[in-house]
């Protein structure tokens, strides 16, 4: 039995991840996610200063640079995860990566409610996870490498 990791699918699933993040938390719910974290900006383009709860906080390029290593971890354990349920369809992939986002964002929920953030926080958070996963699990499921 060969190695069966499809790098273009691991390299595509975790580019539509990160394009869906910057759908998310960019074009659709930037507005309600940064309420729900409280967190504002001041100024324009470089000099923009973002603040939480009323505290400067530094403008980092760190937490992109981590979070493209995540979107290849996550592809990466989809793969295995979807390879080990027989799900190798772009369906049946779909279908687990929807159920590890479901308990994602149900955790998200729960931790939420602990911390008294805004539901609307709960849901942006959670709602990107159920999507994000199921995605990858789609790209990686159907996007399977052919055997020699």
């Amino acid at each position: 039995m060969g190695n069966k990791t499809n790098w273009l699918a691991i390299i595509a699933a975790a580019v539509v991840g990160m394009a869906l993040g910057f759908l998310f938390y960019g074009a659709l719910f930037q507005d309600v996610w940064m309420a729900g974290n409280g967190i504002t900006t001041e100024g324009e383009g470089e000099a923009v200063k973002m603040f939480k709860n009323g505290t400067e906080v530094p403008v980092s390029s760190l937490p992109m640079i981590i979070n493209t290593v995540a979107m290849v971890v996550y592809a990466l354990i989809m793969n295995w995860l979807v390879e080990k349920m027989g799900e190798t369809t772009w369906a049946g992939g779909a279908k687990v990566g929807a159920i590890i986002g479901f308990i994602v964002l149900f955790n998200t929920y729960v931790g939420n409610r602990f911390a008294a953030n805004p539901t609307s926080l709960s849901l942006v958070d959670g709602g990107y996870a159920l999507v994000l996963f199921a995605a990858i699990g789609a790209i990686v499921g159907g996007w399977r490498k052919k055997e020699a």
